[in-house]
């Protein structure tokens, strides 16, 4: 059975909300329902446009095209930050051209610069510059091609106003990410995951790996891929609140196997908005739609990243799904109509033939408040809270039998885990009732649940049962009745220390 990984040890994402499918370059219509997955035919890695990938030595171009308009000189003049995912929004500082100092390693060496020593080649598309492994590179480098061909369906009619830049920069370390773009091009990049940037020789998308959760770095590499794309077909002119609503649409997706599945809605982010609009912490639409992205930052750090993210993120979601997608095709056009250089104000009234923005906002508000949760992203934060929660109790040597010896076990010793999302982080706890199930959607045929299993002995390799002895494996975690696809956690054992992480894996 077909298995790909979703996300890796601790830490988190924020889920999106309902869904649908997006194919033929346009936001398709079909049968009502809040979801429909999209089907991308997966590319082998060799087959991918402009040929196999390839990782060079560093210093080398490993395949016989030329880089993308390379940006391997150094520049002394500084570069554009046209978006960064923020970990702390009010830390990302102007850019500048100040010079850092080279990193030092262990014991106060100096380190050979990130530059010097990081691979490159093409995978697909793309350029890539990489001190990633090449497993993980690939699998970034193929993660990107699948998402622009998927940009390409659905944004495809916009005619190209602008340079694709397909530079890619992956670094392991936070240290050499943040050296190398301050050096290089004079950015600050304090406070960011991840940014695309733009300077007179070129453009680059730019991220670190270091101990993030692995499905957090592919939101950031989605999120980031779409301001990628949308540059080269809007410029500056696509408004702050659809740039960054698209963005967390397509960032949220998740990528299992062939599929692609999108839009759908986390019960934890819903209850935000709703409480959001609740308290009147929103941003009205006709203020919304005109924000500048100078306004946008402005807001973030005198109000809520989160709150902006998520509504902008909803009304999207809304422009594209709301009445059983009635406003597709006015949203479409629009799109076009600022792809062709019109004001945000002047292309939403023309596209959707009205100038009644606060009629839009009532019935938006009325789409948020009664949204339903799906089953499958939320499954998805919950099993990581769950799995984090085994891996605690197995340190302690204790191995729940079941989900409720489970639950009584991490009420026990009060546990706890700290979820990170793109603007926010939550706290979850064991006494909460909510994260030990799985709501229900039209999709299940039967209401899923989480189940305990234990593995079976006889599936331990044999070099591995002297470890299994000293360290067992955690009781194995999975769903049933989850569409449209079921999840499990999957054991990793390091040999060398005998410990665990894990990863969770959809099927």
């Amino acid at each position: 059975m077909r298995q790909t990984t979703l996300k890796a040890a601790a830490g988190g994402r924020r889920d999106g909300p309902d869904r649908e499918r997006l194919s033929r370059g346009r936001f398709s219509r079909r049968a009502p329902g809040w979801f429909y997955s999209v089907l991308l035919f997966a590319l082998a890695i060799g087959a991918l446009p402009g040929g196999p990938s390839a990782l060079g030595t560093p210093g080398e171009t490993a395949s016989d095209d030329p880089p993308v308009r390379s940006l391997a000189p150094e520049f002394t003049e500084p570069a554009e930050v046209v978006h960064a995912s923020l970990f702390t929004p009010e830390l990302l500082l102007p850019a500048t051209a100040q010079r850092g100092r080279t990193p030092r390693g262990r014991g106060g060496q100096q380190q050979q610069a990130w530059w010097d020593r990081a691979k490159e080649g093409r995978v697909g598309r793309y350029w890539i510059k990489s001190d990633l492994s090449d497993e993980r590179t690939r699998e970034l480098g193929q993660n990107l091609n699948l998402m622009f061909d998927h940009f390409l369906r659905v944004l495809g009619n916009l005619q190209l106003r602008g340079e694709e830049h397909f530079n890619v920069l992956m670094f392991q370390s936070r240290d050499d990410y943040l050296y190398t773009l301050q050096s290089r091009w004079g950015i600050n990049g304090i406070g960011s995951a991840g940014m695309f940037f733009v300077h007179h020789e070129g453009g680059g998308l730019a991220f670190w790996v270091g101990d993030t959760p692995w499905s957090r770095v592919i939101h950031t590499v989605q999120h980031e891929a779409f301001h990628q794309f949308a540059h080269s077909r809007f410029g500056r002119d696509l408004p702050i609140w659809v740039n960054e609503g698209l963005a967390e649409f397509f960032g949220e997706s998740v990528l299992v196997g062939r599929t692609l599945v999108m839009g759908q809605s986390n019960l934890r982010v819903l209850h935000d908005i709703r409480s959001d609009i609740e308290e009147g912490r929103i941003i009205p639409f006709r203020e919304m739609i005109t924000m500048s992205s100078q306004e946008w930052l402005d807001s973030v750090r005198r109000l809520s990243a989160r709150t902006q993210y998520n509504q902008a993120w909803s009304m999207v979601h809304f422009l594209i799904y709301g009445e059983n997608g009635r406003y597709q095709s006015a949203f479409e056009r629009y799109l076009a109509l600022m792809n062709r250089g019109h004001t945000s104000e002047q292309a939403f009234t023309t596209a959707f033939e009205t100038n009644n923005l606060d009629a839009f906002e009532r019935r938006w508000r009325e789409y948020a408040m009664t949204a339903r949760p799906s089953a499958f992203v939320t499954a998805m934060e919950r099993a990581e809270f769950l799995a984090a929660g085994i891996l605690e109790l197995s340190r302690r040597e204790i191995y729940p039998e079941t989900l409720e010896e489970l639950k009584e076990q991490l009420r026990a010793i009060e546990f706890t885990y700290n979820l990170q999302s793109q603007h926010v982080s939550v706290t979850l706890k064991a006494s909460d009732d909510a994260l030990f199930e799985i709501p229900r959607d039209e999709l299940a045929r039967e209401a899923p649940v989480f189940e305990l299993t234990q593995l079976d002995p006889r599936r331990i390799p044999r070099r591995e049962r002297q470890l299994e002895e000293e360290n067992p494996t955690p009781p194995l975690l999975r769903t049933r009745h989850l569409r449209p696809h079921e999840l499990g956690v999957k054991w990793i054992r390091d040999r060398d220390e005998n410990t665990f992480s894990y990863e969770i894996i959809a099927h």
